[in-house]
């Protein structure tokens, strides 16, 4: 999966802008978890998925479990900030959201950046210095 990929601090931001599937995604996730020896064990994600196009349906998402299970156990806290644009896409992330049955694991769909980043604590205006 080609995406552009900034790392500010305990912060990474993602941009995707191109058709991915349920596997990119559980690919994707499984080389970022494979990193957590060089990722902080607090870490903050936005994922900027607001040109991105996909195929991924309500019955794709119980093929995350075992991703939700993985990333629960490698991080301390990761919070995980997806942009969306898409209203199909925000219900189904949504639900998504809803499935993650983890203390340490958060995910939220947010429609602007602002947004997104006051809910990771971060203020966008510095984070974009860093």
């Amino acid at each position: 999966m080609v995406m552009d990929i900034t790392v500010r601090e305990d912060m990474m931001e993602i941009e995707i802008d191109r058709f991915v599937t349920i596997e990119d995604i559980v690919e994707a996730v499984n080389r970022y978890a494979d990193g957590f020896d060089r990722l902080p064990s607090n870490h903050k994600l936005v994922i900027n998925a607001t040109k991105c196009r996909s195929n991924i349906r309500l019955r794709d998402l119980s093929k995350l479990d075992e991703v939700n299970r993985l990333l629960s156990e490698r991080f301390d806290l990761l919070k995980v900030a997806i942009l969306l644009s898409d209203p199909m896409y925000t219900a189904i992330c949504m639900v998504y959201q809803q499935l993650i049955k983890s203390d340490r694991y958060f995910v939220q769909v947010f429609s602007t950046r602002s947004a997104a980043y006051s809910w990771l604590g971060k203020d966008v205006y510095s984070a974009k210095e860093c």
